[in-house]
């Protein structure tokens, strides 16, 4: 049985199709749950509670170590990990007299699910029947990002298509006006990455050019929007500086914007 942990993404549940590379290894979804990161328990999923010794006859062995980190699923995301991170274990009749059934619950220490429990219950069920078949049924839940500074974050795996990251840009350019970031903070961080120069960073900020606070961020909108349709590398950066922002809008922003793009790619 095997216990996998992804970020919520539209691409994720590509990977439970029966023509994806990874599904052989995962299995057949059973079910799913969302979670966070626990940040008193530094970032760490931990499967616990493992029989000392056999139940009713079954044994339980760990195919692998029992612990998931905050940064390999990030690396997952990220194209940096071929295989998802998940914990194996298995569960087989160890005596003659073992028992038809048995049911035992593991513990999943270190998340944080919507009642605020930290610690969630991985029952597993088995049979002698279902040893009958070739394939053991898995479960495998998977991760939600949250609004902190703690989450694990979704990444657009370069190359950026101009395109379509034009299209996401244009889409969340009200949200993008409205989710609080600062004019002033905007403008230094596109001058950082050479979207503006300085010419056109002073323009932006100069309370005294006669326009108001809207109509200069407006016209900084309208440069990142015309910089993205050019070079993809723009709606990195402008993802990046949300990031930075680190709001809830902010967040919440950065996490449509990475999922439209994934929907429309």
């Amino acid at each position: 049985m095997i216990l996998a942990v992804l970020q919520d993404l539209p691409s994720s549940k590509e990977l439970f199709q029966g023509d994806s590379a990874i599904q052989p290894l995962l299995g057949k979804l059973q079910t799913t749950f969302r979670f966070t990161f626990s940040k008193d328990k530094e970032r760490h999923l931990k499967v616990t509670n493992f029989p000392p010794k056999n139940i009713k006859g079954w044994r339980f062995t760990q195919c692998n170590p029992p612990v998931i980190s905050e940064s390999h699923v990030a690396e997952y995301s990220a194209g940096k990990s071929a295989e998802p991170p998940y914990i194996q274990v298995s569960v087989q009749p160890d005596e003659t007299g073992a028992t038809n059934k048995m049911s035992h619950a593991l513990s999943i220490d270190g998340i944080k699910i919507s009642s605020d429990a930290s610690t969630v219950q991985w029952n597993i069920e088995v049979s002698k029947n279902e040893l009958l078949s070739t394939t053991p049924l898995p479960i495998v839940p998977s991760v939600v990002t949250a609004t902190s500074t703690e989450r694990v974050r979704p990444e657009i795996i370069a190359p950026v298509a101009p395109e379509v990251a034009y299209r996401v840009m244009s889409e969340c350019i009200s949200a993008f006006k409205h989710c609080g970031i600062d004019l002033h903070f905007l403008a230094v961080k596109l001058l950082e990455k050479k979207i503006i120069n300085k010419r056109q960073k002073k323009k932006a900020t100069d309370e005294h050019s006669g326009c108001t606070t809207d109509q200069r961020m407006d016209q900084l909108l309208d440069i990142i929007k015309d910089s993205v349709q050019q070079e993809g590398k723009v709606f990195e950066y402008i993802l990046e500086i949300l990031k930075d922002e680190d709001t809830i809008l902010a967040n919440k922003l950065y996490d449509d914007m990475i999922s439209k793009y994934e929907q429309y790619k």
